[in-house]
């Protein structure tokens, strides 16, 4: 991981340590309960109803949180073959005009949220008792870590966005495309 300057990057770097701690301690606690789950469904006859119901909310708060992680790893698809082809200046353009429609998307998803968390506050799951508000605080924190990670790609594929210059280093040699 490259050494950012200033202390904006440092509190950037850290954040991504901590997203990425969490994904995977979220991915170990959902397989875990998958386990319980089908070794007391299968092994002793008895469903518990407690571990289906923890792995799922592991699991959506593991896409939530590790769409920003990959957001970070530049691990998105994408359909970049036509901006590619365009001057510095409009790859640019279109850089940040996808970031911005990526950006509305990721407000519109945090604010209609914030009704669906007071809601929350108010319920408890079924099987846990856990208050809903937890499961659905991964909406706010994976939008605004999703959108925190969008800008700094911007920032940090200014000089060449949509890696025109990993995309011609990854053509075989010999390749006249």
């Amino acid at each position: 991981m490259p050494q950012y300057p200033g202390m904006c990057w440092r509190v950037i770097d850290g954040t991504r340590r901590l997203m990425s701690g969490l994904v995977i301690v979220l991915f170990a606690m959902m397989m875990a309960m998958v386990l319980i789950q089908v070794g007391s469904r299968y092994l002793m006859n008895y469903p518990t109803a407690w571990a289906t119901e923890l792995s799922t909310y592991c699991q959506v708060w593991l896409v939530l949180l590790g769409a920003g992680v990959a957001m970070a790893r530049n691990q998105h698809m994408a359909i970049d073959m036509v901006p590619a082809m365009l001057p510095l200046n409009a790859r640019r353009v279109a850089s940040i005009l996808v970031a911005l429609v990526t950006l509305g998307f990721l407000i519109v998803l945090a604010y209609s949220s914030f009704p669906l968390i007071e809601l929350g506050a108010q319920q408890s799951s079924p099987a846990l008792g856990m208050p809903l508000w937890i499961a659905y605080a991964c909406l706010p924190l994976g939008a605004f870590y999703i959108a925190l990670e969008l800008i700094v790609s911007v920032v940090r594929h200014w000089d060449d966005p949509f890696d025109t210059a990993l995309q011609q280093s990854e053509q075989a040699p010999g390749d006249v495309s």
